[in-house]
């Protein structure tokens, strides 16, 4: 009998910590619900002049002027969000024509937290822009080149050849390597 009595009191403190661990988790599972996302800005600097549209243009292997239609998931990558958006190309200026991409931009939200690039919004579903983006080799996705300007474009005009489509066709015209980069990148 003295080893069954010293097993119930064991057995009781054992259920209270037990009881204690459940009761703590389930209080955090409850805040961790209840409680607000955060926004987290995250600083990039970049290689090259992202601002040169022409060394854009030379860096990516598309220019395109493309629709977004959806969000097609959200990536952990390095600790970071990366949206993968599906797009349609409506017109191609440089690389291989093709009618959809699978487009990468660094940011996004994972769980209820949304990391931004400062100074950059994420691509929104149903815009027209054109895009200039980087193969990711192995991925089937193409990276957009971060700190571009990507132009909101009106669809009617993509068809007549104005504005910022002409602007990005003449930088496809002049592209040139950025000379920040070696030339294997």
């Amino acid at each position: 009998m003295g080893v069954l009595s010293m097993n119930r009191r064991l057995v009781r403190p054992l259920v209270a910590g037990a009881a204690a661990v459940a009761v703590a988790s389930g209080g955090w599972l409850a805040y961790d619900s209840l409680r607000a996302g955060d926004m987290h800005t995250v600083h990039s600097s970049y290689a090259f002049d992202v601002t040169d549209e022409t060394k854009v243009a030379g860096f990516a292997d598309y220019v395109v002027v493309a629709t977004v239609n959806r969000v097609a998931e959200v990536q952990e990558r390095d600790g970071a969000p990366y949206t993968v958006f599906d797009v349609t190309v409506d017109k191609t200026l440089k690389g291989e024509p093709v009618k959809t991409l699978r487009v990468v931009q660094l940011g996004g939200t994972l769980g209820k937290d949304t990391w931004q690039v400062e100074g950059e919004s994420l691509l929104r579903p149903g815009t027209t822009y054109v895009l200039a983006a980087k193969t990711e080799q192995g991925r089937g996705t193409h990276q957009l080149v971060g700190g571009a300007d990507f132009p909101v474009v009106d669809r009617s005009a993509t068809r007549a050849g104005g504005g910022p489509v002409v602007e990005w066709q003449d930088s496809v015209a002049r592209q040139r390597w950025p000379e920040e980069l070696p030339k294997s990148s």
